[in-house]
C-alpha cells in the first residue's frame, strides 16, 4: 500500500480540525474560591431514614432490660419464679379473640 503525500496532509488536516473543535467545545475552567470547596452529599430515602431511627432506638434501648432478664434467669434457676395463671389466660383469650375478629 502506498500512501501519497496528499493523503498524509488530508489526515493531518482532519486531525487538527478535530482537535480545534474539541478545544473550542470545552467550557473554560474557572477556579473556585477556597471557601467553595467541593463536597459530597447523600440523599437517603424515607424508608432508609426510618430504618436508621429504629436502629438507633434499638442501640439506645433500656439498660434495665438486661438487668430484668438476669433477675428472671436467677429466679428460674432457683425455682422461685411463679407464673400468674390469670394473666396468661387473659392474654391467651385476648389473642384468640383478635384472631377470630
Amino acid at each position: 500500500m502506498i500512501i501519497s503525500n496528499s493523503t498524509q496532509n488530508y489526515i493531518n488536516q482532519t486531525y487538527a480540525n478535530q482537535a480545534k473543535s474539541a478545544a473550542n467545545a470545552q467550557p473554560p475552567k474557572t477556579e473556585k474560591p477556597a471557601d467553595e470547596a467541593a463536597s459530597d452529599s447523600i440523599n437517603l430515602s424515607p424508608k432508609t431514614m426510618d430504618l436508621q431511627k429504629i436502629s438507633a432506638a434499638m442501640d439506645n434501648g433500656p439498660t434495665d432490660r438486661s438487668k430484668l432478664v438476669a433477675d428472671l434467669k436467677q429466679q428460674v434457676q432457683a425455682n422461685q419464679y411463679t407464673v400468674n395463671a390469670e394473666q396468661v389466660a387473659e392474654k391467651m383469650i385476648g389473642s384468640l379473640m383478635n384472631e377470630l375478629g
